[in-house]
């Protein structure tokens, strides 16, 4: 299918993807999954490209480039795809900067200067020891900063939560590196007048551009002056304002504060490339202005009844000069309490306001940032007009509690489209600035226009410069609810407008409000907007249909929801109860991109060891959706079963990360298994799935007498290279070895120990130990520790090792032969809890006790019985933990264990409470620290299928912090069974599950 372009071009994917591999050495995507994954970005629009390009240097992009030109194919950057307004696709060719341009080329610390590539992530930049070192730091910091690039944020001219202070990013941008459509390559430095009256006589294109933008703004001069509105927050359109000074422009309060109204000598053409949305050139370097870090914050948080009460009160607050004034309103605070993102987060909140605002100051010390925080407390609690509606105003001075409080607002966005049902909080008013005066006027005419309509709506962000992002809740399946969204944008137009304000804020125009700006500015203005467009951009290939000549933003054509949604029936066997549905918890993915962050939490491993978009969860997520509402190029069913899907898939450690990491909860684990039980259906089963699910069975059978012959041949020469033909295990993974003594008959001595026999009466009741098939038949001395540690804490045990929970099985997609085998299972021990009123189940092992607490549930056709199981389930350490909260001394470490160093399984730190234990070793009189990294690369089957990509997922952060721990003399402790096998297989490292480095203190029962 061609791919048509709004200048016209069409572009034959199948040719461009020829090409581009002919020209280039970056990876090509052109069939439909692969340029399915650029269709899409943090908006609800949809369009598809001919190919995407991730080019491995600028000589590869300049190459693309020539590609282009020579079909005719329109070109968009692209950085993390976190646009809100539909810019980071297009229909010819999507070149995506974040994979490989995203090195840091220069930091001169004395100048306070950097030269970076497009693709730097905003947050890895401000981590480089240079800048934070020097206490430096690039301003600009929008809620997805800790993925967000350098590049896109100057496509955008992104501002963020400090703009009061730090402005936009076209503030931070000394210079610029381009590319034209053409693959003219530019740079972009301030001049003086004489100096650009040079560069205008220059030969070819540069030349050209440089008289031709000043022929343009000494043509529209007045009416560029009359029509921009005087807002630092304005970044609709083109920024031909940056050329024009007099008494009708307001420079923004940051650096570029203080201008005079006479001529400018810092004039540049990098200040129309940045904000226009990739529409003029494309950004191949950026030379960035450093910021000095603020020595000391803190945080004022009042609470108001209502979002208009608490708007009304930031004027007044503006005069205290905070450094942030950011907007929660009640349905987001809710949320925050309650999602797994954010709720361990969200103790800031107090009661249940309607609306509370995060009020930052920065000081020379924590004393002088602390005091102004408490003298705005003061300050509204006597003010009358605000106290009414004022429900308190706590100061959060500790750094963790305001780290707390920026991540949950970080997470807004997310937060705000994860209520459930089919109307969610759309963009498409939230980005339009008006004066702070009358930002509560002008938001609460807005609440008024939706409620009109019957439609729910929420709002946060920036009220220190009156940019809220309101977000009425929108069905855009419906042709009902895409009507109430043109009629309520055209009406948040004529309220913002009438107020002299900005309809785009900080996310720009795009798609979403490109359609108004010539009521905005004027017939003649964008008539000059087009020109500047025609000057760049002559064959219109740049980015088209985004700022100038865009479809309706209600258009079903690029809708994602649109045209090309045609949902099919899908068979999915998980129930997917908490989101409605195998088809509302793909839709779940709203393409924020929170997936695409490194350097921090867990999700998405293969994504930090890849930086492939196709190997984030949204990517993922996208390849699904476009699967299941027949966009692959085959019905829906065939398409869930595919090979372009399932090679999207490949690379999810079913880690369960996203389940709560992501804001939205998608749950890519249960996902994809349940696309692999449909391609099992329809393909069969491979036989490395049967194996691998078979496992756990192999292991009741093999573990035992039997096992000193199994492992001696597992080991043999020539079994490596049997696994790897026959199941895909790389050879260079050595194969778990079977227990020769399993844990029944470890049980059965300890049973007949002194030790068992010399303990008095039980004096803690009954506890259920959840034996799993790893830790009791290869690895039964965790479990026979953790019986020892339950006996000596006075528990009437009762160990449970009948059963598997069929977590391989649930890996590999083998959903109904897993729901089938664990039926019963879940019907007898439901049978053995009740029979043990109030018992709890202790669980060892992390993925299975996520199977039963999270997975079967969802999945058995009777889930009561697993439900009643689950309710009983927790984890030992949090079982140690409630102990020892309350007998510190219930516990000691084992001898020679004085500090430990703690990974926890991924399942671990989704589900449960990964820092329990370190309370407990603490209070055991042991020092413990838990180490701050991701998935450790193993995940059950994956590494010994991916054995590279599982070392680089491990390399990442936690394989040099053990190093460092052993290098210290610490132990090492970890959960999971699979992280065990990890660090002894690539590291020789001996990881302890934390019961074998504990005992029951000697005055315990």
């Amino acid at each position: 299918m061609l791919q048509t372009a709004s200048n016209g071009h069409e572009t034959d994917p199948a040719r461009l993807g020829r090409a581009l591999r002919q020209a280039c050495r970056g990876a090509v995507y052109d069939n439909p999954a692969g340029r399915g994954l650029y269709a899409q970005d943090a908006s609800h629009y949809q369009v598809m490209p001919a190919a995407a390009l991730a080019p491995a240097d600028e000589q590869d992009l300049l190459a693309a480039l020539a590609v282009a030109q020579d079909l005719g194919a329109a070109i968009t950057g692209r950085g993390a795809g976190t646009s809100l307004s539909g810019q980071t696709h297009g229909p010819g060719l999507v070149l995506d900067f974040s994979r490989h341009l995203n090195q840091i080329l220069e930091v001169d610390v004395e100048a306070r200067t950097a030269r970076v590539q497009p693709g730097v992530v905003r947050d890895r930049l401000n981590a480089d020891p240079r800048l934070r070192d020097a206490g430096l730091h690039f301003a600009p910091d929008p809620a997805t900063a800790g993925w967000a690039t350098v590049g896109g944020m100057t496509g955008n001219n992104s501002a963020g939560m400090r703009s009061i202070v730090y402005g936009k990013t076209i503030d931070h941008i000394l210079g610029l590196r381009v590319a034209l459509a053409d693959g003219t390559v530019l740079d972009l430095t301030p001049h003086d007048l004489a100096a650009w009256r040079q560069a205008e006589s220059r030969p070819g294109r540069e030349g050209e551009l440089y008289r031709g933008v000043r022929q343009l703004v000494d043509t529209h001069a007045d009416r560029i002056r009359g029509a921009y509105p005087n807002l630092m927050r304005r970044v609709a359109g083109y920024n031909l304002d940056e050329f024009v000074t007099g008494a009708g422009y307001l420079g923004p309060i940051g650096p570029r504060a203080q201008r005079n109204a006479g001529p400018r000598n810092d004039r540049s053409l990098h200040h129309l490339v940045v904000g226009a949305e990739g529409t003029l050139a494309l950004v191949l370097e950026a030379t960035i202005r450093l910021t000095p870090l603020p020595k000391a914050t803190a945080l004022a948080l009042p609470h108001f009844d209502g979002c208009v009460a608490s708007l009304a009160a930031v004027p007044a607050i503006n005069e205290l000069g905070p450094s942030a004034v950011e907007l929660l309103d009640g349905g987001v605070l809710k949320e925050a309490k309650r999602n797994a993102a954010t709720k361990h987060l969200a103790d800031f909140i107090e009661g249940e306001p309607e609306a509370l605002l995060i009020v930052e100051f920065q000081g020379e010390t924590e004393q002088e940032a602390a005091a102004r925080a408490y003298e705005l407390a003061a300050k509204l609690e006597s003010d009358a007009s605000v106290r009414a509606s004022l429900r308190g105003c706590p100061v959060r001075t500790d750094a963790a509690g305001q780290q707390r409080v920026w991540q949950t607002r970080a997470l807004g966005l997310g937060l705000i489209s994860n209520q459930p049902g089919d109307r969610k909080g759309q963009a498409f008013v939230e980005d339009a600035c008006v004066p702070v005066e009358r930002l509560a006027d002008y938001i609460d005419a807005l609440m008024h226009a939706t409620a009109q309509r019957g439609l729910p709506y929420s709002m946060y962000a920036h009220a220190s410069v009156g940019v809220i992002h309101f977000r009425p809740g929108i069905d855009l399946h419906t042709d009902e609810d895409r009507d109430h969204m043109h009629a309520i944008s055209e009406r948040a137009l004529e309220l913002c407008l009438e107020r002299g304000g900005s309809f785009s804020g900080e996310h720009g125009d795009g798609i979403v409000r490109g359609q108004w700006l010539e009521r905005q500015f004027g017939p003649e203005l964008y008539q000059a907007f087009r020109d500047l467009k025609g000057l760049f951009d002559p064959t219109g290939r740049m980015n088209p249909g985004k700022i100038i000549d865009p479809p309706r933003l209600n258009d079903p054509a690029v809708l994602r929801y649109g045209d090309a949604y045609r949902l099919a029936e899908i068979p999915a066997t998980y129930r997917h109860e908490t989101q409605g549905g195998f088809v509302k918890a793909v839709e779940q993915c709203n393409g924020v991109g929170a997936c695409r962050k490194v350097g921090a939490g867990v999700m998405c491993p293969s994504y930090m060891a890849t930086r492939n978009e196709q190997d984030t969860t949204r990517g993922r997520a996208n390849a699904l959706r476009l699967a299941m509402s027949n966009q692959l190029g085959a019905p829906a069913e065939e398409a869930l079963a595919g090979d372009e899907l399932h090679e999207v898939l490949e690379l999810c450690l079913s880690c369960k990360a996203c389940k709560t990491e992501c804001p939205n909860a998608v749950d890519m684990a249960k996902l994809k298994a349940d696309a692999t039980q449909v391609r099992h259906d329809q393909r069969g089963v491979p036989l490395s799935a049967k194996a691998i699910g078979a496992s756990p069975g192999l292991a009741r059978r093999l573990a035992g007498p039997l096992a000193p012959i199994v492992n001696a041949l597992q080991n043999a020469p020539g079994a490596g290279w049997m696994r790897q033909k026959l199941l895909g295990f790389d050879r260079k993974r050595p194969a778990p070895p079977f227990a020769a003594k399993p844990f029944p008959t470890r049980w059965k001595a300890f049973q007949q120990s002194h030790e068992y026999k010399s303990r008095g009466p039980a004096t803690r009741g009954p506890a259920v130990l959840l034996v799993d098939s790893f830790n009791g038949y290869f690895e039964p001395g965790t479990a026979i520790a953790a019986a020892r540690l339950l006996h000596g804490l006075g528990y009437e045990l009762t160990p449970y090792a009948s059963g598997c929970c069929q977590r391989p099985r649930l890996s590999q997609g083998l959903l109904r032969e897993a729901a089938e085998l664990t039926q019963p299972v879940a019907a007898d021990l439901d049978r053995l809890l009740s029979e043990r009123p109030g018992a709890p189940l202790v669980a060892l092992e992390p993925s299975c006790a996520s199977a039963w607490a999270d997975d079967l549930p969802d999945l058995l056709p009777d889930p009561d019985p697993a439900k009643r199981v689950a309710q009983r389930l927790v984890m030992l350490d949090t079982l140690l933990d409630q102990i020892t909260a309350n007998e510190p001394g219930a516990l000691q470490p084992a001898p020679n264990v004085s500090n430990v160093a703690f990974h926890a399984h991924c399942h671990h730190k989704a589900l449960f409470d990964a820092d329990a234990i370190v309370r407990v070793f603490e209070r055991a009189g042991a020092a413990c620290q838990r180490i701050d990294a991701g998935c450790c690369g193993l995940a059950g089957a994956f590494g010994y299928q991916h054995h590279e990509v599982s070392g680089r997922i491990g390399e990442d952060r936690l394989f040099p912090a053990v190093r460092s721990a052993v290098q210290q003399g610490h132990a090492v402790a970890a959960t999971g069974v699979s992280c065990r096998h990890q660090l002894r297989d690539w590291l020789d490292v001996e990881a302890r599950h934390p019961a074998e480095l504990l005992e029951a203190a000697p005055n315990n029962p």
